[in-house]
């Protein structure tokens, strides 16, 4: 009987842990859309690799947060967020998940995204971008 009262209060605790509601600040806010329900077979994915002049690595960084907001509440914005490799603080990696290729079209129209083009064109050297999607 002690083992079940136990093993029931090990449970509860780890249920209660996980529930638990972090308290982030608004510096920290980070919006997390839920992955589809039903997936369609037109999600597409985006890798955009891009380096950024050394001397830029701070003054771009409001601007990747702009364009990253920005994207996360479009329409057909499944995923979108921006990483910084840890090797090479110059190198950034955008990771996409978007609805459907009119959802990418859409979003390469916004304002936020044109002006991330704009401000971001002087500071990036070097940009490699690749759309895949799930093979099986």
């Amino acid at each position: 009987m002690k083992k079940i009262v136990f093993a029931i209060t090990i449970i509860l605790l780890c249920m209660a842990g996980c529930n638990k509601k972090q308290e982030v600040t608004q510096e920290e806010t980070i919006v997390v859309k839920p992955e589809i329900e039903e997936p369609t077979g037109d999600e597409l994915k985006i890798v955009a690799i891009m380096t950024v002049k050394p001397e830029d690595v701070k003054k771009i960084l409001p601007v990747f947060q702009a364009v990253v907001q920005g994207s996360q509440e479009e329409e057909g914005c499944i995923y979108y967020n921006l990483h910084q490799d840890i090797n090479d603080p110059t190198k950034f990696i955008m990771l996409e998940e978007w609805e459907s290729q009119a959802a990418i079209d859409f979003h390469n129209n916004t304002e936020h995204y044109k002006t991330f083009k704009e401000a971001s064109k002087d500071m990036i050297i070097k940009s490699d971008v690749t759309i895949v999607k799930l093979a099986l």
